[in-house]
């Protein structure tokens, strides 16, 4: 027999900090008799006293019975139909029904089916890590905790939900997620998940591409970086992803490691700022000690197209196994070909250079070099000089809305 939740009333979680749009969901839910409940991320972070990047609820209504309650709803999906509804400021609260087990207590079963509904109780044992199975009862004012979240969360631990093999192996990108989590939320990844992560990495090779980059990209632009990579390269997940930068960021000098670091962190403060990063900076600050070094020590005096080939040689087959976008590509490349050229040229050619498609990357990722000590104060000086008579425009621009046109009438007759 199962035994009950766990119902925490003294929780310490502040209801100002819940969005409302979010709210009002739970609000509407609640008043039409279903349970509602706001799920995961939201609940984890927000006992850890961290801002929440978006809200999830999760509920005993159908989809359809969702669509009917709220104007501003779509339903999408096909493995498992979730409902997208849309709140006053543009965000979308994702809403879904509780799903079901395969079989219940089967733990050593493989979850491929997503379309049977449940309770409480079965959805939070489909998911994930326990510290991302929290539910909290807005209308009760608890946290309700069926798989030891709330002690793992108070442990500052990352536990899979049942046996971790498993896990990992209907969802090889579970590993990656793991990464992400420990790494930005500072928790250790258990005994067991360790030892699982290590022994199952080769599943990372069957995971769909598109999903492998957007990990990839949310490890990098996270927040915690360097922790990601590092730990990506010390549960060998890395070799797995890049064998090639694997391989030779184990050969870096000492001084070159700390430059990775270095610049990791620097992006990730520039990030909470007002600019938004391209993905190619991300990238770029990935292999430029990599490039750097190798091209100082084939050639000291290496051209800024060899060094650019250089970088390419090496990206290449992580672009190839990740999916990498040409335009991610394009952008990391050139950047990094950018920090070559630019001390070479002179005063005539700066603006030429300043109205090309990478400037300002080009000059954001030479401030991070900076910020990171690995710019002499020359080749500073030609950059805040370039900055100062050429002023960046933001690095992305945000895409133009297309107007939906009007379909055409047919004429009277």
């Amino acid at each position: 027999m199962d035994a009950d939740p766990i119902r925490l009333s003294k929780h310490g979680l502040e209801h100002r900090l819940i969005d409302r749009d979010a709210a009002r969901v739970l609000r509407r839910l609640h008043d039409f008799g279903f349970h509602a409940y706001l799920v995961g991320g939201s609940v984890r972070d927000l006992l850890l006293g961290r801002t929440p990047k978006d809200f999830d609820v999760v509920t005993s209504a159908r989809p359809q019975e969702v669509r009917r309650l709220f104007r501003r709803c779509r339903l999408i999906g096909r493995r498992f139909r979730l409902a997208h509804v849309l709140g006053e400021n543009g965000n979308i609260i994702e809403t879904a029904t509780f799903r079901a087990k395969p079989t219940e207590g089967a733990d050593s079963v493989l979850i491929t089916d997503d379309n049977n509904f449940g309770t409480p109780r079965s959805d939070a044992y489909r998911r994930d890590f326990t510290v991302n199975a929290l539910f909290f009862d807005a209308a009760a004012d608890e946290v309700i905790d069926y798989v030891g979240g709330l002690e793992d969360l108070e442990r500052r631990v990352l536990r899979t939900i049942g046996d971790p093999v498993t896990r990992f192996r209907e969802d090889p990108d579970r590993m990656l997620r793991a990464v992400k989590f420990a790494a930005r939320l500072d928790f250790e990844i258990d005994a067991p998940g360790r030892a699982a992560i290590e022994a199952q990495r080769a599943e990372l090779s069957k995971a769909a591409i598109p999903r492998l980059y957007e990990e990839m990209v949310r490890l990098l632009s996270g927040g915690a970086a360097a922790k990601s990579v590092a730990l990506l390269d010390e549960l060998r997940l890395l070799e797995i992803l890049s064998p090639e930068l694997s391989a030779a960021r184990a050969h870096l000098p000492p001084e070159w490691a700390s430059v990775e670091k270095g610049l990791l962190e620097a992006l990730n403060r520039r990030k909470s700022g007002p600019d938004v990063i391209p993905h190619g900076l991300y990238f770029a600050a990935l292999f430029w000690p990599l490039v750097k070094g190798l091209g100082s020590l084939l050639n000291a005096d290496a051209q800024p197209n060899e060094m650019r080939t250089l970088a390419e040689t090496m990206m290449l087959p992580m672009a190839v196994r990740l999916s990498v976008p040409k335009r991610t590509m394009e952008s990391a490349l050139g950047v990094m070909s950018a920090q070559f050229r630019v001390p070479r040229l002179n005063a005539s050619k700066l603006a030429t250079f300043a109205s090309l498609p990478h400037y300002s990357a080009a000059l954001a990722f030479a401030q991070i070099r900076g910020e990171a000590g690995e710019v002499e104060d020359e080749e500073a000086d030609i950059w805040n000089k370039m900055a100062s008579k050429y002023p960046p425009p933001p690095m992305v621009r945000p895409a133009p809305r297309r107007r939906r046109r009007r379909p055409r009438q047919a004429p009277r007759r």
